[in-house]
């Protein structure tokens, strides 16, 4: 028997979740997601962060980090219910620089992305494990048949050789007019402090050449803005961050017209930043690392991963989804996908779109294991009549 947990919608009314617990303001124009635990599965015995697209093909691939400084992808022809051996599409490197010093530079955060002529594009971060001898950076690869060949990486972006100047977090989006942009979070800017701003990059040659300059998407002054993933609901560019507004990241959305295209950033006070969830949070409460997807009929869901109800170690969150209308607002109707003991973790997660009625939700999770791994859960979407 598939293990379905079905969460049902009224407006505002206590629901019970996955886990029992009482459960939360969920608006009654939200569709149903029913997460099919009979199709949870671990990717590969090690690795984080993994990111998962549909492709053109019906294929699905995923892209994750091993842990130990690559960054590997897999293919399923089957809707995921098998996957193809990991290959590896960024390795380590040593770097040395001109006074013969040299480093490790280790690979985090890929994303990757489909683009409208096909071709396929995956970022990453460049890591140096030693200070002040290799920059953090922003780097591409492309592929231009389908994924059976990549070009040599391309470096869009270098931040500071240390930690606390570094650049994170590379996300895509292709607009409407085919400018392919890249999001990242950005402390290269503010060397004497600790803050951090969303920037972006624009190609408009599907990603062989790019802006050398980015522009200032967002910006919380003596805060982080961080984590960018964007996406486009009607006439706007819609960018879910983490946001440490008070205390703890909390996930805000930030917009701007396509007509603007961030001509200027998004500030503190601007009405074009917005909190994303109906329920106001304990400021202590965790909600980091958010990611946006738009459903088939408009709807929005985002993910982030939270300590709610959990250790006050943000390093013990757990991977919630919460479903927002069709402006991407008032998110609502919380759930878990992964159950996670208390004294175990599910982060760094995303979504994807795998049909009209299917979602799937990824995570790192040392759930079953003392290795964390590469987790995926579909979920079916059920809308009312």
């Amino acid at each position: 028997m598939k293990a379905i947990i079905t969460i049902i919608l009224f407006v505002f009314l206590f629901q019970v979740d996955g886990r029992g617990q009482a459960a939360r303001a969920c608006p009654a124009d939200r569709p149903l997601i029913e997460w099919d635990y009979s199709t949870m599965k671990k990717l590969a015995d090690t690795g984080g962060y993994p990111r998962m697209k549909k492709l053109a093909d019906d294929s699905l691939l995923i892209i994750y980090q091993d842990y130990l400084g690559d960054v590997d992808y897999k293919r399923s022809y089957d809707g995921g219910r098998t996957w193809s051996e990991p290959c590896r599409i960024f390795t380590q490197f040593v770097y040395s620089d001109l006074k013969g010093e040299s480093t490790v530079v280790k690979i985090a955060n890929p994303e990757i992305y489909q683009l409208k002529n096909g071709d396929l594009v995956v970022a990453c971060n460049y890591r140096p494990e030693k200070e002040e001898i290799a920059p953090y950076a922003i780097v591409i690869r492309r592929s231009i048949d389908n994924g059976k060949t990549w070009l040599a990486p391309q470096l869009l972006y270098s931040a500071a050789p240390r930690f606390k100047d570094g650049c994170w977090e590379p996300s895509f989006l292709q607009l409407p007019d085919s400018e392919l942009q890249v999001y990242f979070a950005n402390e290269n800017p503010y060397r004497q402090s600790d803050e951090q701003e969303i920037s972006v990059l624009s190609s408009y040659d599907n990603g062989k050449t790019w802006t050398e300059k980015p522009r200032t998407v967002s910006f919380r002054k003596d805060r982080r803005d961080g984590m960018p993933v964007a996406t486009i609901i009607g006439d706007e560019i819609v960018v879910v961050i983490e946001d440490n507004n008070i205390d703890r990241f909390k996930p805000y959305i930030v917009r701007n017209k396509l007509s603007e295209n961030w001509k200027s950033p998004v500030l503190a006070d601007s009405g074009l930043r917005e909190y994303c969830l109906i329920e106001q949070m304990n400021d202590s409460v965790y909600m980091g690392a958010p990611y946006i997807l738009r459903l088939p009929h408009g709807e929005t869901l985002i993910s982030y991963q939270t300590n709610e109800n959990r250790q006050s170690d943000w390093e013990f969150s757990t991977m919630e989804v919460a479903i927002g209308d069709k402006s991407g607002r008032s998110f609502g109707c919380r759930t878990q996908p992964f159950p996670v003991p208390l004294d175990k973790e599910a982060k760094w997660g995303s979504l994807t779109l795998v049909n009209d009625s299917t979602v799937a939700a990824l995570t790192s999770s040392n759930r079953d294991s003392e290795k964390i791994a590469p987790w995926i859960i579909f979920g079916h979407i059920k809308y009312g009549d």
